[in-house]
């Protein structure tokens, strides 16, 4: 365990629980800087022929799991490459990579990205929809609304409205075909990126979370056409913020949970019992993702189809 690493004594006891028997794996990978990983640009370029380039100046790129995505090795700073400044890629983690992947979304698809800032999924989802469609992308915050605008021009985005506004003040019904909530959260992932990352972490700033999150997912599935699909995620392992709030969602029987499968990607299913709690049978189908068993940020994501 790195000296480095602040870990409270409840974040400890809470994830000493739940990872059982591979609580050292799992606190060990938590207190491990996380590897550089890419999403190439293919509105610009064709991710093959970036990578080519890339190796040709000493770059380490390995595809991963989608045509867009690589792991970088070789380069301290890859944020500061000319190609970096030309919007040909952007920094994102792996993990974060899989909701929009998981999402889906399609060149006839009226898309929403909801809190979206600074624009990482935003990018992601043009490029999967080919610079087709059209993505609605809604931030709230002044600062990260104006990060999201300058990344939305180095990246050439044409099919991506941006919006600053409060979600929840949105008024529209049925609206969108395909919405990805990556929601505000406790932001227990980071650790691997900030050791310092959990200093204020606490319960209570988790069930303050959680609440937002349940108001964030009731406004999406109303903006959600039915059939409709809603990829919910977030950077946390606390079931207060995940399991917990899907299961508020499809409790009602207006949505119903899809499995996830991301080829050559290793995704473990979600709880379906906690503290007490028992969700839905089909919570299985949530993803969580273990930051042992591909290298990442621990991540949750449950993809959702409504269904009235």
């Amino acid at each position: 365990m790195s000296s480095e690493t602040f870990i409270p004594e409840e974040f400890r006891k809470k994830y000493s629980g739940l990872a059982g028997s591979e609580s050292a794996e799992f606190f060990e990978a938590c207190a491990t800087k996380i590897p550089k990983s890419i999403w190439m640009n293919s509105l610009k370029i064709r991710p093959e022929i970036l990578a080519r380039d890339l190796r040709k100046k000493g770059w380490k790129i390995e595809r991963l799991f989608h045509e867009n995505a690589y792991s970088v090795g070789g380069i301290d700073r890859p944020g500061q490459s000319e190609e970096f400044k030309r919007g040909l890629f952007n920094l994102q983690e792996k993990a974060a990579m899989i909701p929009a992947i998981a999402l889906g979304a399609g060149k006839r698809d009226t898309a929403l990205d909801a809190t979206a800032a600074p624009g990482n999924k935003t990018l992601q989802m043009a490029c999967i929809m080919n610079g087709a469609g059209k993505i609605i992308a809604v931030e709230k915050n002044v600062e990260r609304f104006r990060s999201m605008k300058l990344n939305a021009q180095k990246w050439g985005l044409k099919n991506a409205v941006l919006k600053r506004m409060d979600l929840l003040d949105a008024r529209r019904k049925s609206v969108f075909e395909k919405i990805l909530l990556d929601a505000p959260c406790s932001s227990e992932g980071f650790m691997r990126k900030d050791f310092d990352a959990l200093r204020n972490w606490n319960m209570e700033l988790v069930m303050r979370k959680a609440q937002l999150q349940k108001k964030l997912m009731e406004k999406c599935l109303e903006m959600l056409k039915p059939e409709g699909i809603l990829v919910y995620s977030t950077c946390t392992f606390a079931p207060e913020e995940n399991e917990e709030v899907v299961q508020e969602i499809i409790k009602g029987g207006k949505a119903e949970l899809m499995a996830v499968k991301i080829p050559g990607f290793k995704i473990r299913a979600g709880l379906t019992e906690y503290n007490g709690k028992k969700f839905d049978s089909s919570m299985e189908k949530a993803a969580r993702i273990w930051p042992q068993d591909n290298d990442t940020q621990q991540f949750f994501l449950a993809k959702i189809r409504k269904t009235g």
